[in-house]
Order: C-alpha cells, then sequence, then structure tokens
C-alpha cells in the first residue's frame, strides 16, 4: 500500500501551457502577437484588397487632378512601407507562436510517457493479478479433488 502512495505521489501533474506562456509573454510580445494574429486573417486580406481596389477607383475614375499622377506609384510605395514594417514584426510573432507550440510539444511527451509509465505500471499489476488467480483456481481445483476423492471413501 506503502508502494502505492508514492508511485502516485510521483505521478506527472499536466499544466495549462496556455496560461503558462501567457505568463511569460510581455507587452511587446503580445502586441507582435496579436497584430501577427490580425495580420494572419481574411479580414486583414479583405482590407487591403478594398483599400487598393478603392485607391485605384478614385485615383482613375473619381478624381479630375489626383494627387498620385503617375501610375499607381505613391501605392505601391505604401504597399511597401507596409511590407517593409510587417515582415520582421510578422516573424518576431511566428517566433512567439514557435515558442508556445514547443512549451505544448514539450507538456504533451511529458503527458504520455506518464501515461505509458501509468499503464505499464497497470499491466505488470494485471500480471500479477492473473498470477496470482491461477495459482488460487489450482488450489481451489486439488481441494475440491481432495474434497470428492473424501466423499467416495
Amino acid at each position: 500500500m506503502e508502494t502505492e502512495k508514492h508511485s502516485i505521489q510521483e505521478r506527472y501533474v499536466p499544466q495549462n501551457v496556455n496560461k503558462k506562456h501567457k505568463e511569460i509573454l510581455k507587452f511587446q510580445d503580445r502586441l507582435a502577437l496579436g497584430i501577427t494574429t490580425g495580420i494572419g486573417t481574411m479580414y486583414a486580406v479583405y482590407f487591403f484588397a478594398i483599400f487598393m481596389t478603392g485607391w485605384m477607383i478614385w485615383q482613375t475614375y473619381f478624381s479630375a487632378k489626383p494627387f498620385d499622377p503617375f501610375p499607381f506609384a505613391f501605392l505601391l510605395f505604401l504597399g511597401n512601407i507596409v511590407q517593409l514594417l510587417l515582415m520582421p514584426l510578422i516573424m518576431v510573432g511566428q517566433n512567439i507562436q514557435g515558442k508556445h507550440a514547443e512549451i505544448r510539444a514539450e507538456e504533451e511527451y511529458n503527458t504520455t510517457v506518464s501515461s505509458y509509465k501509468d499503464l505499464e505500471r497497470i499491466l505488470k499489476h494485471l500480471d500479477a493479478q492473473d498470477v496470482e488467480i491461477l495459482r488460487q483456481t489450482k488450489l481451489i481445483e486439488q481441494l475440491l479433488e481432495k474434497n470428492q476423492g473424501q466423499a467416495l471413501n
């Protein structure tokens, strides 16, 4: 009984990796992660597509004297600036997401190893029970044979 208590106390206790990851994030990390998550949605794609289409329609059809007189040179310039600013930011966000994935993988590994050890212990216990049941069955059979032999005499 003492060994059972000892083995239960040694068991791995799974942790909430989302909470653990959230606790280690600083303000800058949360900001980068939020922007990365926001930019990585279809809403961001829709926004940029509508913005660029609106810009081109406005400059082509609705403005008698467009403020971007060259064929969308300023729009291309703005697009490049946005790309230059977002690329490093998205890379930082992806690194943070990668750290979260590493923490999650480590937690899953520890939980799996713990479950494997538990299963191994249970299977050994079941094997020991099988051996004991077979031993007791043989004893019962021997007692029955002995009782039947005495009843015949």
